[in-house]
């Protein structure tokens, strides 16, 4: 088909339409015209039309909608949308879009509204659009840069693989830094950290040579303050009733309902090629309508074998895969904000690799987002294990996160606290997400960081019953390397909110303030100072000289009936939290979760050491070594 100009559409086309699908006099979208045109030739019913223009949304136009729900193959209907338009079809394989036209244009916008700037042809440019009803917006703002300028169609999906071959690099380097400075872990740098640590260590060293006594007890309160700290918050969270949250000032603003939006699903997959498939299976097992459905799976550039696996597998539909280029680091986040603005969704859910998520989770989370208001930016899923009778490591793994999910974070939620995200299972309002920059590309427990952040900007997080089950980590150097992780972000999460303690305060708010600092420098500060109240607890046994550290006897009674009320409290927290998840561990496994918090120590000082060295490097879990 020859390249021709863009042909308005008469008046009289656009308003004969018999039946019910008459406009009534109003002036029909261009859209809407060319869904009523394959109508009046049988391309398409008249259910189908109307289910795809109720579908229309910013991120999701009519032809995405027929090609979602399979109305037409995607080749056709850009055939026919060309035909419709009188314009022709860009033929990428004849002539690739120029690179230096590329140069003119920021890609980020060619992205989100569909269209790149193909060749040069005569005096004009030849502008590739997947969505020809915006061009006569467009035109102006291109003509701007570009100068005279025409119009052919090309499929959205084209556009964007040609964008990223041109621009990924560009877009990968956004994806770095999306979330502003002020509130980013990227300006942290392991030098001055350094010297800080140096200096402190000499001091200490110093003190404890002219005190030693004064040291001890000293390390001794600041211990016991960080230990009723994170009791007072676990009793406070299990026994706390529904108290409402007083949030910075900004009037709720209630939004029409959508029973059935469009979810994006974001799933980072690196080194995960054994497990594709059955991750495929079980996302097929969720309960919502295909055409609604974008799940994206995004891969690193270097991961050819898990690459290599997708090219093999027939992926559905409503499947895409996207590889990030390259970068400076090479993070989970840093993938998702890469992904983010592929997205077609209003809804954005992200899941890991070893998710078996509820079928109905995205039926209820369309449900809890259309009966609540703008503020409410983020609903979180619980989690829950399918292998906790692998080993020891298992057990304890399980009954630690049925205390979290079941008991301690929804009494933090009762509390009006900040929460503190998990990775998975996060379902994110999309206009939100986006205000809110993403994700922190440099912060090794994104999820964690995004919660505070999210908290800090006047939006709320929900928690929801639906479960996601996954893969307890139960190797033990896997686990505690993925322990240091968490505990290496929880350390640089509460660096950077708290470089501004001021403001900190002022946009939490006296309460929440203070729960961050018992949730994250507590967390941290308790697994770092552990091994020094274990030494003690040795004295009344024999085990270690009560001289040698010269502890008052006084002390070391209430160190003991601390900790007896801490362990027996928390044993009864961990057995109310596995009768929920019907798991049958039996009760005698709970005194070896002592044995277990032993590793969390372990796992904190390499959080420290790595805190020293490389920051942001990403310890990589493995998954799929048991399935369901």
């Amino acid at each position: 088909m020859a390249i021709t100009s863009l042909r308005p559409l008469s008046r009289s086309t656009a308003t004969a339409v018999p039946g019910p699908l008459r406009f009534r006099g109003v002036k029909p979208a261009a859209s809407e015209v060319f869904g009523v045109a394959l109508l009046r030739s049988g391309r398409i019913s008249a259910p189908q039309l109307l289910q795809a223009l109720a579908d229309q949304a910013p991120h999701n136009r009519l032809i995405d909608s027929l090609i979602a729900m399979r109305a037409l193959d995607s080749a056709t209907l850009y055939q026919l949308l060309a035909q419709h338009w009188a314009v022709g079809e860009a033929d990428f394989s004849k002539h690739t879009p120029d690179q230096s036209l590329m140069l003119q244009i920021d890609p980020l916008i060619c992205l989100k509204q569909g269209w790149l700037p193909w060749r040069t042809l005569g005096h004009q440019t030849v502008i590739a659009c997947a969505y020809p009803e915006d061009f006569a917006t467009l035109r102006p703002s291109i003509e701007a840069r570009f100068g005279p300028c025409m119009m052919v169609i090309a499929p959205r999906h084209q556009i964007e693989m040609k964008l990223m071959a041109m621009s990924g690099a560009d877009l990968a380097r956004r994806a770095e830094t999306r979330v502003p400075s002020a509130v980013s872990c990227r300006g942290y740098r392991t030098a001055p950290f350094m010297r800080l640590v140096a200096v402190s260590a000499v001091m200490l060293g110093s003190l404890f040579l002219i005190a030693p006594d004064m040291m001890i007890l000293a390390f001794l309160g600041i211990t016991l303050i960080i230990m009723y700290a994170q009791l007072l918050l676990k009793v406070l969270a299990v026994l706390a009733p529904p108290m409402a949250l007083s949030t910075p000032e900004r009037p709720p603003i209630h939004l029409v309902p959508d029973p059935e939006p469009t979810i994006s699903i974001l799933v980072a997959l690196y080194q995960e090629s054994r497990i594709v498939a059955r991750l495929i299976r079980r996302l097929d097992q969720l309960d919502y309508p295909r055409d609604k459905l974008d799940v994206i799976f995004v891969i690193e550039d270097n991961d050819t074998a898990t690459a290599h696996v997708l090219a093999e597998i027939p992926l559905p539909k409503w499947l895409r895969v996207i590889s990030v280029p390259s970068g400076t680091i090479r993070t989970k986040p840093r993938a998702l904000n890469y992904a983010l603005d592929h997205c077609r969704g209003t809804i954005i859910g992200v899941y890991d690799a070893e998710d078996a998520p509820a079928p109905n989770q995205l039926r209820q989370v369309a449900e809890t987002f259309a009966a609540a208001d703008d503020r409410l930016a983020c609903l979180q899923g619980r989690l829950d294990y399918y292998n906790p009778h692998t080993n020891w490591l298992s057990r304890c793994f399980t009954i630690e996160y049925a205390a979290w999910w079941r008991l301690i974070l929804p009494g933090i939620e009762r509390l009006g606290l900040a929460l503190p995200l998990g990775g998975t299972t996060l379902f994110f309002r999309r206009a939100a997400l986006e205000d809110l920059g993403g994700w922190d590309a440099h912060n090794v427990t994104e999820d964690a960081d995004l919660g505070i952040r999210i908290a800090r900007r006047g939006y709320r997080t929900q928690l929801i019953s639906s479960v996601t089950m996954e893969e307890a980590n139960c190797r033990l150097l896997p686990w505690i390397k993925q322990r240091s992780r968490w505990i290496k972000g929880y350390m640089i999460t509460w660096a950077t909110h708290m470089r501004d303690p001021k403001t900190l305060l002022r946009d939490l708010g006296p309460r929440r303030f203070i729960g961050f600092q018992v949730m994250f420098a507590g967390s941290f500060l308790h697994a770092l100072l552990a091994p020094l109240m274990w030494l003690l607890w040795l004295i009344p046994f024999g085990l270690v000289d009560q001289q040698l550290l010269d502890v008052p006897l006084w002390v070391l009674g209430l160190l003991t009936l601390t900790g007896i009320f801490s362990e027996a409290f928390t044993m009864g927290c961990n057995y109310k939290a596995l009768l929920k998840t019907g798991h049958h561990i039996l009760p005698l496994w709970l005194p070896m979760m002592l044995f277990y918090y032993i590793m969390a120590s372990l796992a904190a000082y390499k959080a420290l050491w790595e805190m020293l060295r490389k920051p942001f490097y990403w310890d990589k879990t493995s998954h799929g070594l048991f399935d369901i």
